[in-house]
């Protein structure tokens, strides 16, 4: 093997490793986000309204006691390894690791159970009590598979890491059915349905927790690691492990944070505007139907921009301002104009969405305000990322913490009066505030680095705004006709939810479908953008081939 070949293997190795692991988590992210819509047929309005209450609370919970950390253990790990350490020299940063997290998981377990009662008061339904303390067992196995799963991706074995997040969602989501079924069967109220159902989370945790440490243990360095202790160093390394750990625990905050607003308020106030305890858990099941889909949206978004990211921060260390600031454009470009494509269609297309995933129409008006939520959801989603690679790590927190410090005192004004239209609507103002002051940081961040012909012309949108809004505008049009089309043609011949699903995935095909080639036929992305993207040059030529872009761009 050639010397340059050795020199690759590393890079290939890394990339491939980056790629599984980003699958991996996209996957079990599509597992979760899609799992509550079996839910809700299964189980009715009410446990999905329990199970949508409960689980930003434990959520929230779970990153206090375990996000950053195996992040920093895998740094660590993999820095030792790089420098040349021994196992011996990796041995303390896991057992801290392990230490640390195994006191925050029973300590996150305690306080979950021990505060069920007082949870599910603030919720608005005291039968949530039980769902709440089914899912804190959780907390006592997810510390130990976080800080091995850490730990093997500083090994580099991201394919078992990998599997271990992708098993965890399989065996949730399949205990949760099961557990469901059987307690249907049974005849279990609602209230013990939804604490069934939440038994899935441990049972997840435990599948992934053995699998890393069966075929963890197979390896010589799995069975030395643990074959002496090594005191001196556990309290430096654990110092080391939350140092790094913080800033990442800060971020993962707060998305989980913006849904307990939601969990703790939203039932309450509707149980105070006349609804009791059951009704308001089902309107609050009502009001969590788009979720998925726009979760789902976003999640895309954010795997799309993290995959720039590398690019952006390349440029920006070797001082090229000049490609910076046309990928930088071109990703704030694509988050609105895609958001808003995303948010145009789940707004057409809300009716037979709600009756196809949900069997019936209930809450449509709430599901397509939710559905407008995509736009800034995916805005948001994408500058985080961007403004990191900036070096402004620090304001996409602040700004999403803003965000659900405004959703609780819109929710305070708006569910009163308004129910869960009210809620939804304020989900829709706080995030695109938190978008917009985003884009505005992004400008700020940009202005000493782009040239002055990007900052004033591409990156604010000028040119390119008129050719999003005719896409836009062709596609919602493509979307109604067909709507109507498939309506007509189908109409009278399938039962209600095969005719919704037939005009729902006919019209995002098609809405989607229309809405890419309109927006390359309306040169939304310029011949110098093409050209700073990794590869974008020879794309350019093969969509110029096709006709989907206009022959003066290149």
């Amino acid at each position: 093997m050639s010397r340059n070949s050795v020199g690759k293997q590393p890079m290939r190795l890394l990339k491939n490793g980056v790629m599984v692991m980003a699958g991996a988590a996209l996957l079990s992210k599509l597992i979760g986000a899609l799992q509550k819509i079996p839910l809700q047929n299964l189980a009715g309005d009410r446990v999905f309204g329990i199970y949508n209450a409960v689980y930003p609370f434990y959520q929230l919970i779970a990153v206090l006691a375990t996000a950053g950390l195996p992040t920093a253990v895998s740094i660590i790990i993999a820095q030792k390894l790089r420098d040349g350490g021994s196992a011996d020299e990796v041995r303390p940063a896991l057992i801290a690791a392990m230490m640390l997290l195994g006191a925050t998981g029973i300590l996150s377990f305690w306080f979950m159970w021990s505060s069920a009662e007082i949870t599910a008061a603030w919720i608005g339904d005291k039968s949530t009590a039980a769902a709440i303390r089914m899912l804190s067992l959780a907390l006592l196995i997810v510390p130990f598979a976080a800080v091995l799963r850490g730990y093997m991706q500083g090994r580099r074995r991201m394919g078992l890491s990998a599997a271990s997040q992708v098993v965890e969602q399989l065996i949730r989501v399949a205990v949760m059915l099961l557990v469901l079924k059987l307690g249907m069967i049974a005849g279990w109220s609602e209230s013990t349905l939804a604490a069934g159902v939440m038994s899935g989370a441990a049972a997840g945790a435990l599948a992934s927790l053995l699998l890393l440490v069966l075929l963890g243990w197979r390896m010589k360095e799995a069975r030395e690691r643990l074959a002496s202790f090594v005191p001196r160093q556990l309290f430096r390394e654990m110092r080391v492990l939350i140092i790094l750990a913080v800033p990442a625990t800060l971020a993962a905050l707060v998305i989980p944070a913006i849904g307990v607003v939601d969990a703790f308020m939203v039932p309450r106030l509707l149980r105070e505007s006349g609804l009791g305890e059951a009704g308001a858990m089902t309107m609050f099941g009502i009001y969590s139907r788009a979720q998925p889909l726009v979760q789902l949206i976003v999640m895309v978004a954010g795997a799309a921009a993290a995959a720039l990211v590398p690019g952006l921060v390349a440029a920006r260390s070797r001082n090229d301002h000049n490609t910076l600031g046309l990928r930088m454009s071109l990703l704030v470009r694509l988050a609105w104009t895609v958001g808003a494509a995303a948010a145009v269609g789940l707004v057409l297309l809300a009716d037979p969405l709600n009756r196809m995933l949900y069997m019936d129409a209930k809450g449509t008006a709430t599901f397509a305000l939710i559905g407008c939520t995509a736009l800034a959801g995916c805005a948001n989603a994408v500058f985080a990322p961007a403004l990191q690679a900036l070096g402004s790590a620090r304001v996409p927190i602040a700004l999403l913490l803003l965000a659900a410090l405004l959703k609780g005192a819109l929710n305070a004004a708006l569910v009163p009066s308004l129910g869960i239209e009210g809620a939804a609507l304020s989900g829709v103002i706080a995030l695109s505030a938190a978008a917009l002051l985003g884009a505005a940081a992004i400008r700020h961040a940009t202005a000493g680095l782009c040239p002055p012909h990007v900052r004033t012309g591409r990156l604010a949108g000028i040119g390119p705004a008129a050719g999003a809004i005719v896409a836009l505008a062709v596609m919602a049009s493509a979307v109604l006709l067909t709507e109507r089309a498939v309506d007509v043609v189908l109409g009278y011949s399938l039962s209600p939810r095969a005719t919704a699903t037939a005009l729902a995935l006919t019209g995002a095909a098609v809405g989607a479908i229309v809405f890419a080639v309109a927006a390359l036929r309306v040169g939304i992305v310029s011949a110098q953008e093409w050209r700073a993207l990794p590869g974008g040059e020879a794309l350019a030529r093969r969509l110029r081939s096709l006709r989907l872009i206009p022959p003066s761009e290149h």
